[in-house]
């Protein structure tokens, strides 16, 4: 490792090697997409302890600039800085094994909320707008890396937490992404990634079917793990979503705790093989709701208190939802077909379970060749309901 020398943070410093950064707080003014500080090195670790980077004093949908952009390099070690008020507080692009560790990344742009009015067009965020999407504040994002660990920082306060963009086989564990006000952590074609206890509260926008969420995951995002999560007070706990040509496969969502989302706590649609298993679910409008899956597996879940479904199939195929407790709901487990039921959920099975309390424990109202039970129930006051389109079901 090399000796490392001290600096002064200023405007346009340019760090090749390992430096140590002199401890206090800056305040600078930058341009759109400008960095205050950037790194191109290798093996290289740059000590921020002390140092708080502000950006001007701009209103929360103006803040520009970025506190520090690590771009091209390898193996660079980030730790302790503090970031406040820009578009983006840290940046790493293009490089690989970079780590991000114990950094202070909040207050960045934030697009406007009309709280007032939830509809609003204001409060709409979409996924898959990415050219919008870019023009957030993001307190850490890595675009286009390989590898790379995201380690005990704070992201929150701002639009997005943390972001993983075309980015593989990196880390996120033990970060708080709080109080954003869009997608506490969000992957996008990002594959092979492990997010990790982290704690994502009240990630949220106004609006009815707004894309807001603790955990966001879209477009082409391949065996990753989301496991052992804190999500409470989210517009959505965990949504992984695609369009119909770019699924997101082979994901894990296990051992997550989701409560009080305003609407599903874990929404999973166009993606094949995906696991949810072991997750803790309270106070959702819906537990869980599964649209167009192929070959997932609902497992080991815990859903309680949902004012609507506790855990909906939508369309999809071969779905096991097996040995999971729904207790409290209206409907404990709903396989549906919207849109007129024109593709209807193929080949599932529905055993195993305990539903207790609920209004309705199972309610297939559209489905083929579905296999239901055996399951155990009490105190619902219908056990099982099954629609006119429904065909070949066989009850065990």
């Amino acid at each position: 490792m090399h000796t490392r020398a001290t600096h002064r943070p200023r405007r346009g410093l340019a760090i090749r090697d390992s430096v140590v950064l002199r401890p206090g707080s800056y305040s600078f003014t930058v341009g759109e997409d400008e960095p205050v500080i950037t790194v191109r090195a290798e093996d290289a670790v740059i000590d921020c302890s002390g140092v708080v980077l502000c950006g001007a004093e701009e209103a929360a949908d103006g803040r520009r600039g970025v506190g520090i952009r690590v771009i091209g390099s390898s193996r660079v070690r980030i730790v302790g800085l503090t970031t406040v008020g820009f578009q983006v507080g840290v940046h790493v692009l293009s490089s690989t094994d970079v780590t991000v560790e114990g950094v202070s990344a909040t207050g960045t742009r934030t697009k406007s909320v009309n709280a007032l009015d939830p509809d609003d067009p204001v409060n709409w965020i979409d996924l898959f707008d990415k050219a919008g999407w870019r023009l957030y504040g993001t307190g850490i994002w890595f675009e286009r890396c390989q590898g790379g660990t995201i380690r005990d920082c704070v992201a929150t306060d701002g639009q997005n937490g943390i972001t993983l963009d075309k980015t593989d086989d990196a880390a996120v564990l033990g970060c708080d992404c709080s109080r954003n006000a869009g997608w506490g952590i969000h992957l996008d074609r990002a594959s092979h990634c492990r997010v990790v206890s982290n704690l994502c509260a009240s990630c949220a926008r106004p609006g009815d079917q707004v894309q807001a969420a603790g955990i966001a995951i879209n477009n082409g995002c391949h065996s990753n793990e989301i496991v052992s999560n804190d999500l409470p007070g989210c517009t959505h706990g965990i949504l992984l979503t695609a369009r119909y040509n770019e699924q997101s496969n082979g994901n894990l969502i296990a051992s997550n705790d989701v409560s009080g989302a305003a609407h599903s706590a874990i929404q999973v649609a166009y993606c094949d093989g995906t696991r949810v298993l072991a997750n803790h679910v309270r106070d959702a409008r819906s537990g869980f709701y599964l649209a167009h899956l192929r070959g997932g597996c609902i497992r080991g879940n815990s859903i309680a208190c949902c004012a609507q479904g506790g855990i909906v199939v939508d369309h999809g195929s071969g779905v096991e939802v097996v040995d999971n407790v729904v207790e409290g709901c209206r409907t404990g487990v709903v396989q549906a077909g919207s849109n007129g039921a024109s593709k209807p959920p193929t080949d599932c099975r529905i055993a195993d379970n305990v539903l207790r309390g609920n209004a309705v424990g199972i309610h297939l109202e559209a489905g083929r060749r579905t296999i239901v039970g055996p399951n155990r129930e009490s105190g619902n006051a219908t056990s099982l309901r099954v629609d006119e389109a429904c065909i070949g079901t066989e009850v065990l």
